[in-house]
């Protein structure tokens, strides 16, 4: 079990199969040499809490922070 989905955690909720990693500023689409598509964690480097492949959807990530926020 990992520590990025407590019940402390962004509770955004986003329908698509990716979930909050679709829109995360720390998320990276790799595309694997196969076609596969995986998100990667970049908070995985720096912070052991964060898995670095996640299983998706994520639906709860307490270091989930939207691109789009200014």
């Amino acid at each position: 079990m990992t520590d990025y989905m407590t019940e402390n955690n962004t509770t955004s909720r986003d329908p698509s199969p990716v979930g909050l990693c679709a829109d995360c500023l720390y998320a990276q689409q790799i595309e694997s040499v196969r076609g596969s598509m995986f998100y990667l964690c970049e908070r995985s480097a720096s912070d052991q809490r964060f898995q670095k492949y996640p299983s998706l959807p994520v639906v709860q990530c307490s270091g989930h922070q939207a691109k789009n926020l200014a």
